[in-house]
C-alpha cells in the first residue's frame, strides 16, 4: 500500500497556510469611528481590538466621515472645512467657501475626494494630498452624501429646508470633470446616505419623515441614472448602511438596532421589532472588516457617558465576539488601512 504520511503533511502545512492568511487578513486594518462630542477618531485595530484616540484639529459639528484605504475624511459642518487624516502620519485642515457647510464625502483615489456642501447646495472636488480645492459644482437643496462610481459623481440632496423636508429628495449626478448634472427623482424625504453595493447599484437610506416611520431604502441604478426599486418598512428615522459580502445590506437605527435587507430579493429580512440590537443597545453606525464581521456602534445616548462598538460576527448569527470602548457620543464609522 502506498505511504500516505506524504498527504498528512501536505494537509498540515496547507492547514497552517491557510490559517495564516485568514489571520493576516485584518493586518493593517483599522475601524474609524467619529465622535462628535470629543472631537476625536477612535481607532478600532481589526486584529488585536485595541483602540487607540486621534485628536481631530478643526473645530465645527462632524456627523458623517468617508475613507479609503489610508486616507480618512471628516466634514467639519458648521466651520466650512474638511479635516483630511493620512492614517500613514499626516492632518490637515481644508477651508471651503464661506457659508457651503460640510456634509457626506466620498475619497475617489489617491489624490481626490468630493465633499457635499448643504448651505450653497454644491459638491467640493478636493485634492487631499495638498489640501487645495479643485473646483465646485452645482447640487441641489441640502446636499447631504456623495458617491463616486467610475468617472460619475452621485451626490445626494436631503431637499431640507429649515431642518424639514420639502418634498422628495433627489440626486443630483455629474462627472469628475463636472460635466453632466442630471437629476435623479428618489421617493423618499431625507435621503441621508449612500452605498454601492457589490452588485454595483446604489443604496440610498431615506430617512423619512419625523415621527411617520416612514424609513425606505431606494435602489438606484448609476448606469441608467434610474431609481429601481423602493424598498419600504424601515421604520422611524434609519441611518447609513453597509453592503455585507453575503449579499445583505445592513442599516444602522438607534431605535431598532441592524435592519437587514436581502438584496437579490429586495425585501427585508430584519426589520422594526426584529432588529440586531447587541447587548440592547440601538445602532448610530456600522461598518465591517475584510473577514465579514460587523462593528455595531453603539452612542449610548450622547449624555456624558462614553459609546461602545459591538464587534459581530458575521450575519445571520451576529454573536458578539467584542464590545470595546471609544469616545464620547460616536456617529459615524468606516473601514481604512493604518500602515
Amino acid at each position: 500500500m502506498a505511504d500516505r504520511s506524504w498527504y498528512l503533511t501536505l494537509a498540515i502545512i496547507a492547514t497552517a497556510c491557510s490559517d495564516a492568511l485568514e489571520e493576516d487578513t485584518t493586518a493593517g486594518q483599522v475601524i474609524v469611528v467619529l465622535n462628535a462630542a470629543d472631537l476625536s477618531l477612535s481607532l478600532v485595530d481589526a486584529t488585536s481590538f485595541r483602540v487607540t484616540t486621534l485628536p481631530l484639529s478643526g473645530a465645527g459639528t462632524p456627523t458623517t466621515l468617508g475613507a479609503r484605504e489610508r486616507t480618512v475624511l471628516v466634514p467639519l459642518g458648521s466651520a466650512d472645512a474638511v479635516e483630511v487624516v493620512d492614517l500613514a502620519g499626516g492632518q490637515g485642515t481644508t477651508a471651503l467657501a464661506t457659508g457651503s457647510g460640510a456634509t457626506g464625502a466620498a475619497v475617489a483615489d489617491d489624490s481626490l475626494a468630493w465633499v457635499a456642501n448643504p448651505g450653497l447646495g454644491t459638491a467640493t472636488l478636493l485634492n487631499h494630498r495638498s489640501g487645495d480645492t479643485v473646483r465646485s459644482v452645482a447640487a441641489g437643496v441640502f446636499p447631504h452624501a456623495v458617491a463616486v462610481v467610475g468617472s460619475g459623481v452621485f451626490v445626494v440632496n436631503a431637499n431640507l429646508v429649515g431642518g424639514a423636508p420639502a418634498g422628495p429628495s433627489w440626486i443630483t449626478a455629474t462627472t469628475g470633470a463636472g460635466g453632466g448634472g442630471d437629476s435623479l427623482g428618489l421617493t423618499g424625504t431625507r435621503a441621508g446616505s449612500v452605498v454601492q453595493g457589490a452588485d454595483g447599484l446604489l443604496y440610498v437610506v431615506s430617512a423619512g419623515d419625523a415621527g411617520a416611520a416612514n424609513g425606505r431604502v431606494s435602489v438606484v441604478d448609476p448606469a441608467t441614472k434610474r431609481e429601481l426599486v423602493v424598498i419600504n418598512g424601515l421604520g422611524e428615522s434609519p441611518g447609513a448602511a453597509v453592503y455585507h459580502p453575503s449579499g445583505r445590506l445592513l442599516v444602522a437605527s438607534l431605535t431598532e438596532g441592524i435592519l437587514e435587507i436581502n438584496t437579490s430579493t429586495r425585501s427585508i429580512t430584519r426589520g422594526p421589532g426584529s432588529g440586531i440590537k447587541p447587548t440592547g443597545d440601538g445602532v448610530a453606525a456600522l461598518a465591517l472588516d475584510p473577514r465579514g464581521r460587523v462593528y455595531a456602534v453603539a452612542s449610548r445616548g450622547c449624555v456624558g457617558t462614553p459609546g461602545v462598538v459591538h464587534v459581530l460576527s458575521a450575519p445571520p448569527d451576529y454573536d458578539v465576539m467584542r464590545t470595546v470602548t471609544v469616545g464620547n457620543c460616536p456617529v459615524a464609522a468606516a473601514a481604512a488601512f493604518r500602515p
